[in-house]
């Protein structure tokens, strides 16, 4: 079965002028922001609009100056991805995708521009964008979903109690920023994380944004509290939002949806299905599914039950307990956690041991809730 790999090969002799651009497209450019491009893509902090620019709302600075934006083709290029390179990416695969975007020309000519990298171990959060010009005189604005810090997956678990991770607020001021910088028709997408923050910033911005919004994608990231789905400024974009997630889905189902799923074939089982590389491509789109396994829905029916049934402060506590013992090992990231796994779990297990009854009945509580959850879900299967 083919993927988007297999994809790039097939339509990359073709422009998105030439043929539309579609939800193949927007995944590559959701998963290529996961590159690190610092000190390659010209940094947002950088660019300033003129005083003209304010006036008329027209900023054409990436066409005027060379030194605004960088291609697909030449940042990939500047990484030097085969060689030392290789610490800018996530996993292998992203390395070959590159050198395979580069040198297509669907891919290789598109413009990159306004990179932002940040992560803040105080203020916990993690969170990477940058903007894509395309030669039908669009933009793709690109959000980077969550790495492999466990600053960034503490940010994800916030979002179950928290009305607005500090992430959420860097991307709809990432929005607000580039909306005034380019006048033109916007695109907005991400994976994982990425697919949250781009719903998020979209339904926060000005209306005469988002009246030049084309479409939101949100691949198989977490939705959202549910009174954020109740608010009109939901309701207004809802419509414009395409969620897409694999038929055993566990990161996308995460939190609560409004929108209705584009459920698409993955050649991976149960968590694995959230890699990109696993979903199948046929021709321009996605192989579609009529809809979520019973895996998925299973799943799905535990956690939700799971989080509602905790009051928001029982969320907290659990959520800042778990970093807590993890942070045990002092590790950074799960790859450096996974380096020493016997080791890591001592320390995590001696910490467990010393925490105080408090904690311990916290933690003790919050697993009984999820065991009940788990079981109340298989018996509604089974009726």
């Amino acid at each position: 079965m083919a993927n988007i790999e297999d994809y790039i090969l097939w339509r990359g002799d073709l422009t998105v002028a030439q043929a539309p651009f579609n939800n193949v497209d927007n995944l590559i450019l959701s998963n290529l922001v996961y590159l690190i491009f610092k000190d390659i893509v010209p940094e947002l902090a950088n660019t300033k609009p003129t005083i003209l620019n304010k006036i008329t709302g027209l900023f054409k600075q990436y066409n005027s100056s060379e030194n605004q934006y960088i291609t697909i083709h030449d940042a990939i290029a500047d990484m030097n991805i085969q060689t030392e390179g290789k610490h800018r990416v996530r996993v292998d695969k992203d390395a070959e995708m590159a050198v395979k975007l580069a040198n297509s020309k669907r891919f290789g000519n598109m413009k990159l521009m306004y990179y932002v990298d940040k992560y803040d171990e105080d203020i916990e959060t993690q969170f990477a964008a940058f903007t894509v010009i395309m030669e039908d005189n669009t933009a793709y604005i690109a959000f980077r979903g969550t790495d492999t810090s466990l600053v960034g997956w503490k940010e994800d678990f916030n979002m179950s109690f928290m009305d607005k991770v500090p992430a959420q607020a860097e991307a709809l001021k990432y929005l607000q920023t580039v909306s005034s910088l380019i006048n033109i028709p916007l695109r907005i997408g991400g994976h994982s994380k990425g697919g949250n923050l781009a719903v998020y910033s979209a339904l926060h911005i000005d209306k005469s944004v988002k009246d030049r919004i084309i479409k939101v994608y949100n691949n198989d990231g977490p939705g959202f509290k549910s009174s954020i789905l109740e608010t009109a400024e939901y309701k207004a974009i809802q419509d414009k939002i395409d969620t897409i997630v694999p038929q055993t889905s566990i990161i996308g189902m995460l939190l609560e949806h409004e929108e209705e799923y584009i459920v698409i074939k993955s050649n991976e089982t149960l968590i694995m299905q959230h890699d990109p590389y696993s979903w199948q491509v046929m021709g321009p789109d996605f192989i579609k599914m009529e809809g979520t396994t019973s895996s998925s829905q299973l799943i799905d029916t535990t956690l939700r039950q799971w989080i509602n049934d905790m009051t928001i402060e029982q969320r907290e506590q659990f959520i800042d307990l778990i970093w807590e013992v993890m942070g045990a090992t002092k590790a950074k990231s799960f790859p450096e956690m996974a380096e020493s796994l016997f080791a890591n779990a001592v320390k995590i297990g001696k910490k467990i041991n010393q925490l105080d009854d408090k904690s311990k009945d916290i933690l003790s509580t919050a697993l009984s809730m999820l065991i009940k959850s788990a079981k109340n879900a298989l018996m509604e299967g089974f009726k």
